[in-house]
């Protein structure tokens, strides 16, 4: 064992022995990430328009609409309902709110005052605009609301009554109501439209997470060039020559390498959560297991290549080369779905389009765990695969 940890002890060493491995171990990573982020709109205009229609155009459906409008970051946009329908259904509007007809102090009292919001499948704005929708569907079902809004009908079926009369009979209803509002039902209907061609994006997690994988990608290849250089320096030859076995060895440069690639994992893990706000930490179990699999497919092919090239330059510029390209073709730097369909098939072979898929199943689309599953055993065949074929063309001149 002491020759296991030595090995791994030496690459971690050699890997962080320059200013250059660093660069390239996070500074590039983070700097990639944001500017492709910048130019995938994460970092736009914060302003979201919201579409509404406003059929009951009541007392109540307006002051709604003035509980929204505080919000400097929401801007409201009055449409008509068929109009509206018609450019959420063609992809051209995000989202959009419908207010019933029957939006009015009759249904809030009632405890039946709902609205209608549409929404786009995946889109990263309706988590926002839901929740400002509830806080003022809140408001307007208040105990002092629903009293006045009562107060109001009677004094409209009684214009004789007085001021005493209709705070006498607010002070009775008052128990009953506290009563309802605990037993409300929901009052936002969400509805999204769904299609068979869905584009799976939200800028900065799609970002943050293809990122990582090209970056944790081109590092692991990298390997290859580690073996290459024990090699031309004779220090493989000679390790061999000693009580190590090849098996050791070839574990020991794998486990080193893929423990350095987790550490990146979590540092842009981190950066992403906290400055792009991607979910990477709601469910860490998974997404680790996920990433774990990934590495070991990712050094499997590392080392693959580092049994099949001639020395070290020539597996530094291989790795660099088909990293990059394996993820871009995989969906890592933008949508898969925007490539041909003959390209969308092609990437199967990829590692890189399994762990984005993965990672877009967990991050965006938010699956369970069993359909998560399958992406991470193609990912450990893949660790098999290449792993069994790199130590079985394993060459130590």
């Amino acid at each position: 064992m002491g020759k296991f940890f030595g090995i791994i002890k030496k690459d971690v060493m050699l890997y962080f022995d320059s200013v250059g491995s660093l660069i390239f171990y996070i500074v590039l990573p983070i700097l990639f990430t944001v500017i492709l982020s910048f130019a995938t709109g994460s970092f736009a205009d914060s302003s979201i328009s919201l579409a509404y229609a406003d059929q009951a155009n009541s007392p109540l459906s307006k002051q709604l609409l003035e509980i929204l409008d505080e919000n400097e970051n929401l801007v409201l946009q009055n449409m008509a309902a068929d109009q509206a329908q018609k450019e959420f259904k063609e992809g051209r509007r995000e989202v959009y709110l419908l207010i019933p007809s029957d939006f009015n102090n009759e249904s809030l009292i009632s405890g039946k005052l709902k609205v209608e919001f549409y929404q786009q499948p995946n889109n990263q704005n309706s988590r926002m605009i839901y929740q400002q929708l509830q806080m003022a569907l809140g408001k307007l079902s208040s105990m002092q609301t629903k009293l006045e809004a009562v107060g109001q009908v009677y004094s409209q079926l009684k214009p004789q009554a007085d001021i005493s009369e209709i705070e006498n009979l607010k002070g009775k209803l008052q128990s009953e109501i506290q009563l309802k509002l605990l037993n409300d039902p929901s009052r936002l209907h969400e509805s999204s439209l769904t299609s068979e061609d869905e584009i799976t994006y939200d800028a900065g997690t799609s970002s943050s997470a293809g990122q990582l994988i090209t970056w944790v990608f081109i590092s692991l290849l990298g390997l290859s060039s580690t073996m290459a250089f024990d090699r031309e320096r004779g220090t493989l030859k000679r390790l061999l020559a000693s009580p190590t076995s090849r098996l050791t060895y070839f574990s020991a440069t794998i486990v080193a390498q893929v423990l350095i690639s987790l550490v990146q994992v979590t540092l842009l893990m981190i950066f992403g959560a906290l400055f792009l706000k991607a979910p990477w930490l709601d469910r860490p179990g998974i997404t680790y297991l996920l990433l774990i699999a990934f590495c070991l497919a990712s050094a499997g092919l590392g080392a693959l290549l580092g049994s099949l090239v001639r020395n070290s330059a020539q597996a530094s510029s291989l790795s660099s080369t088909l990293g990059m390209l394996f993820s871009l073709l995989a969906g890592a730097w933008f949508p898969i779905e925007f490539f041909p369909s003959l390209m969308q098939k092609a990437a199967n072979i990829f590692p890189t389009y399994w762990a984005m898929e993965g990672l877009k199943d967990i991050l965006i689309r938010r699956v369970p765990f069993a359909e998560v599953l399958p992406h991470i055993a193609i990912l450990f065949a893949f660790a098999l695969l290449f792993l069994g074929l790199s130590l079985l063309l394993f060459k130590k001149e």
